[in-house]
């Protein structure tokens, strides 16, 4: 009987050694915090034109899209200049690029192989809208429209609430006889590099 006792004592021990142990398990495993519903949300890019490049960064003068001007008279060695700014919206810096876009029923002469432009950072000092003298800055290159179209330029970072100001400097070579008295039509696109 006292050996029957002693196996029930020990049985009994185990029980609880058991219990104990799977509870100090549980108590280890559910132990436990949590962090639910984070919520992630991109940051928002955008930039617009100066409608009117003398006047300021307000909202009243910011724009997507500016209406094409017309360049006529074009001949060999041609060249005009054409100034636009850029400001970033955005919270954070963003890299620009510019291409031309166009389709070749808009241009049946083939004149964007004979246009180019050249695309300078401008730092228009006392913002009047014309270039001065020292406003000039670096050239980012001269491209056809076929290698704007496909190359396309990089025009670097823009911080937020900045204005950046460009030179589009539009030229004409190689214009054949071909080519005299025609037309074509152009989009010139400014976007973040994603």
């Amino acid at each position: 009987m006292k050996n029957a006792k002693n196996k029930l004592k020990r049985l009994l021990s185990f029980i609880l050694a058991g219990i104990f142990i799977s509870g100090v398990a549980y108590a280890a495993v559910s132990s436990k915090i949590f962090m639910k519903g984070a919520l992630f949300t991109t940051a928002t890019m955008e930039i617009k034109f100066l409608k009117d490049i003398t006047g300021g960064n307000i909202s009243e003068n910011l724009v997507t899209e500016l209406t094409g001007v017309s360049f006529d008279n074009i001949y060999n060695y041609w060249s005009t200049d054409y100034l636009v700014k850029l400001v970033n919206i955005s919270s954070n810096n963003v890299n620009i690029s510019s291409y031309a876009n166009y389709t070749t029923a808009e241009d049946p002469a083939s004149l964007r192989y004979s246009l180019f432009v050249e695309i300078i950072k401008w730092n228009d000092k006392n913002s009047n809208g014309i270039v001065d003298e020292g406003e000039l800055g670096d050239s980012l290159g001269k491209k056809n429209f076929v290698k704007w179209k496909t190359e396309g330029f990089n025009l670097g970072v823009l911080e937020p609430g900045v204005v950046s100001s460009y030179i589009l400097r539009f030229s004409a070579e190689n214009l054949t006889e071909t080519k005299v008295g025609q037309s074509g039509k152009f989009d010139f696109e400014f976007g973040i590099m994603q």
